[in-house]
C-alpha cells in the first residue's frame, strides 16, 4: 500500500511572480499624436484654400436720405498717377439678359409631371451658351430636355475677369409647377 510521505514545509512564504512590464502606451501620447493630426489636417485644409481665391466686390454703402449730408475734407492730391487711371470695372460671373418663359411640355403636362432641374451652362466670351448639360436632374426627361432646350436660345452677359470678357460656366437653376403651365 501507499504510505504518505511527508513534505518538509518550506518556511518561506511563496511571493507571486514578477509582473510582466505594462505594455500600454500612456494617454499623453495619444493626445500629442492627436494634436498632430488635427495640426496637419488644418494646415491641410488652410493650403488648398490658397489656390483659387477670389475677392468679393466691396459691399455698398447706403446711405439715410433723411441724414445731414456729411461734412467733406478736401480732397488732397496724393499723386498724379491715381487720377489718371482709369478705373476697372468688378469681375462678375456670367449671368442671363433675359430669362424668357420656358414652355412646358405638353407630354409632361398631361403626365401632371412637375420638377425643378439645375443646368450648368458654358457661355463663351460674346455670351453665347455652348455646351448646356443637366447637373440636377428633375425627374422627368421631358423637363429636362424641355429647359436644355430652351436655354441653348437664351442670351448670356459674360463673365468678366480684369475687365475683360472671358468664357465661363453658370448654373441656371429652373422650376417647372403646373400652376404655370397653359391648360
Amino acid at each position: 500500500m501507499n504510505t504518505p510521505v511527508q513534505r518538509p514545509i518550506d518556511p518561506s512564504p511563496q511571493t507571486p511572480p514578477p509582473e510582466a512590464p505594462r505594455k500600454g502606451s500612456s494617454p499623453l501620447l495619444w493626445i500629442l499624436l492627436l494634436v498632430v493630426l488635427v495640426a496637419l489636417g488644418w494646415y491641410a485644409l488652410s493650403e488648398r484654400g490658397t489656390g483659387d481665391t477670389t475677392e468679393l466686390p466691396p459691399t455698398p454703402v447706403i446711405e439715410d436720405p433723411d441724414a445731414p449730408p456729411a461734412e467733406r475734407e478736401p480732397a488732397t492730391r496724393t499723386s498724379p498717377r491715381a487720377e489718371s487711371a482709369p478705373a476697372q470695372p468688378a469681375d462678375r460671373d456670367a449671368r442671363p439678359v433675359a430669362q424668357p418663359e420656358i414652355p412646358y411640355p405638353p407630354a409632361a403636362a398631361r403626365s401632371r409631371e412637375e420638377g425643378s432641374l439645375v443646368l450648368l451652362v458654358q457661355v463663351d466670351a460674346d455670351g453665347r451658351p455652348g455646351e448646356v448639360t443637366v447637373e440636377t436632374r428633375s425627374g422627368s426627361r421631358d423637363l429636362d430636355r424641355a429647359a436644355q432646350q430652351a436655354v441653348r436660345d437664351w442670351k448670356f452677359e459674360p463673365a468678366i475677369r480684369g475687365g475683360k470678357p472671358v468664357a465661363s460656366a453658370v448654373r441656371v437653376p429652373i422650376d417647372f409647377t403646373l400652376d404655370d403651365a397653359p391648360r
